[in-house]
Order: structure tokens, then sequence, then C-alpha cells
């Protein structure tokens, strides 16, 4: 199976799958984010805990070139973990990860917390559709045509997806691997999957202006039931230059987690 990443004498060096939408020498952020999120992963017992909320932050573009990981413990509590991880590239850090990772408990919720069982039925209805490859393939509000990426390998299943708008929903999965000879869990596919809330919701300001995040929170409350998952994402925009993109998760059946990020405003991708 394709990858994102091969490691090679400790650092991980992307593959052309992991282009970025803003040009081939950065990777998309869902390659940072999946990346550092499997290096996390690893660090502790998926069988009694689980990852509740990642933070990655885009310090400056993640170059098409080797990156080194660096991890540190920042709590190693039974019931609470604080995991960080890192990537550097020529000695400068790049981007950073925190994870907050919490103990699992089996509960009976109460029926007046618990969550419905099935997500909207436009969504249930869209899931039944043909899919489609990549974002070229789909609405593009300013004619924008991307180059290749990883936005361009990811199959699809449209609810409502017009990028340029500022509003996306859309089932997804992630069809490669992230680092090479290794299987993607629930979690590194939703992690890597959750940048895509941005390119889904994407607003255009004018054919030659947009907006970029500068981080992503995934908040999660279970891991999807398999590979596809629905991002629903809206952004929200000031006239100072700031948005925001709220997001919401679903599997089939049900919502399983948030997304938010930071953005600013960036010159658009023109063919």
């Amino acid at each position: 199976m394709k990858s994102l990443f091969v490691e090679k004498n400790g650092c991980y060096i992307p593959t052309e799958h992991a282009a970025s939408p803003w040009g081939p020498v950065t990777i998309h952020g869902g390659a940072s984010a999946g990346l550092m999120t499997s290096l996390i992963e690893e660090q502790f017992p998926t069988d009694t805990m689980q990852l509740a909320r990642l933070t990655v932050d885009l310090f400056r573009p993640v170059p098409m070139a080797a990156l080194e990981p660096r991890s540190r413990i920042i709590r190693d509590g039974k019931r609470i973990k604080v995991l960080e991880v890192s990537l550097f590239n020529e000695g400068k850090e790049i981007c950073r990860s925190n994870a907050l990772i919490v103990e699992k408990q089996d509960i009976v919720l109460p029926t007046h917390a618990q969550l419905p069982e099935l997500p909207p039925q436009k969504i249930i209805d869209a899931f039944a559709q043909d899919e489609v490859i990549g974002i070229n393939a789909i609405n593009t509000a300013s004619g924008v045509e991307y180059p290749p990426g990883l936005h361009t390998l990811i199959p699809l299943k449209p609810i409502f997806l017009n990028l340029g708008v500022g509003r996306g929903c859309s089932w997804v999965r992630l069809p490669l691997n992230v680092r090479e000879g290794i299987e993607n869990s629930p979690l590194v596919s939703v992690a890597t999957l959750s940048d895509f809330s941005n390119g889904f919701a994407q607003l255009y300001l004018s054919p030659e202006q947009g907006f970029i995040n500068a981080d992503i929170t995934l908040n999660l409350h279970r891991m999807p039931v398999d590979d596809w998952i629905v991002i629903d994402a809206y952004t929200r925009a000031q006239p100072n230059g700031i948005a925001m993109v709220e997001t919401v998760l679903y599997d089939q059946h049900g919502m399983i987690g948030r997304v938010s990020q930071s953005n600013m405003t960036m010159s658009t991708f023109r063919q």
C-alpha cells in the first residue's frame, strides 16, 4: 500500500502523496498530524486509555524534506497522560502535537445523556452513493485546480461540498498508510483526516485569497467503527483576517467528536 512517509535513519521522509494543496514543496497538514499521532499512539495502552484531545500547532509550512521526531512525556499518570511529539527539520521545530490521554471506564449513561444512535438522515443517505476521488472531482467555487497530493487521493462521498464558500460536508476515508508498512489505526486515520476540515470549509475572499489554518484541535469521545467518517465543517470569518473552522465528526453510528481550527489569510493556489 502507498504511504505518506518512509522512515530512514530515524527520520521520516515524505512521499509525493503527502504534498499539500499549497504547492509541491510543502506537505499536507493532515500528513503531519497523522505522523505525530502515530508516534503518540505507540506510547499509551489503547485497550485501557483513549486520546481525548489532540492539539497540533503548525509553526511554519512543513517542508517536503526529512523530518526528525522528538517526543516528551509531560504527565504519565494512571488515569491521565499528556504526551508531546514535535517534528524538526535542520534543527528547526516545524510543528508540535500535544495529546491528552484519559482512562476508559464502562459506565451506564442516563437516557437524557445518550447521543443519537445515527447521524442525520442526509448523511446516512449520502453513504450509499458512489465515491469520487480527490477534491478536483468536486465543485470549486473559484474554479481552482489543485496540484497533486493527499487531497487529490482521498475518496469522497459528498453531502455538500463546493470549495470556497465556507461550508462543506462529506464522507471521507484515508486510502493509504501514514507510515510505510504500518497499518493505520482508527485514531491515526481520524487525526490525518481532521485537517480536511479547513479544506472542505475553505472560504475564498477572492480568486487569489483564502484561509490557511495554523492549528488543529481534535476532540474525540469514541473511535470510528470503520474507515469512513463524515467531516461537517463551517468557517466563521471576521474582517480582521482571522477565522475559525468548526467541525462535527460522524461515523455510521453517530457523532464521534469535533475539530476546531484557527485560520489566517493566505494566497490561494492557481494552476
